[in-house]
């Protein structure tokens, strides 16, 4: 039966052990070499360098690194909700306007077809490089999150327009939708690109 460690390190430290293991230990090869190893470990120990008292400052700056992060942070967060906000007002300012905007001369209505016809040409490739993009991340900046966001909300808006009154509209109606609809899948595939290539600190 050999000793076991607290009885070993009370041999090492010189305190009292029971007698049969004080007996033991010297005769017995492996506990004789684990006594050797827990002095000279304690041995290393004592030899480190004490290590110089804190005075606090690295607490202190630890504490001043937070702050400052924190305020930039802040700053950040504040720069991309006036970005955001900027961005909504602008795009519901664009909206307003095209929706008063009257033309001074209707286009024919074969022009209108035709026009239409093109506008949906163009909608289907810009659909297609939105779907090649990446997905969008976990986590996205504010600055293009909300924009993105009401961009998507328009083109539902616009495809519900388009697709409940598509018989009964008026071709320069139509044209004026897909129109939309164009410029806003645009804006849409620009604001999606940027998101992608941006990495989110």
């Amino acid at each position: 039966m050999h000793a076991r460690l607290d009885q070993l390190l009370s041999l090492r430290d010189g305190e009292p052990v029971d007698g049969r293991v004080e007996a033991h230990v010297p005769g017995c090869d492996d506990c004789a070499a684990a006594l050797s190893g827990a002095s000279r470990l304690r041995d290393r120990l004592r030899a480190l360098p004490v290590a110089a008292a804190d005075d606090g400052r690295g607490w202190v700056d630890v504490q001043a690194r937070l702050a400052a992060r924190k305020r930039g942070l802040r700053r950040r967060a504040t720069v991309a909700s006036l970005a955001a906000a900027a961005s909504v007002a602008t795009l519901a300012l664009l909206a307003a306007l095209r929706f008063q905007e009257s033309p001074t001369a209707p286009a024919a209505p074969a022009a209108a077809t035709a026009a239409v016809a093109e506008l949906r040409t163009r909608s289907q490739a810009l659909e297609a490089m939105l779907a090649a993009l990446p997905e969008r991340p976990a986590v996205a900046r504010a600055a293009t999150a909300v924009p993105i966001d009401n961009l998507e909300s328009q083109v539902q808006w616009l495809d519900h327009q388009l697709s409940t009154s598509a018989e009964a509209m008026p071709p320069t109606q139509a044209e004026r939708l897909w129109r939309d609809r164009v410029e806003v899948m645009n804006s849409l595939v620009q604001l999606r690109y940027v998101e992608a290539q941006r990495p989110v600190l």
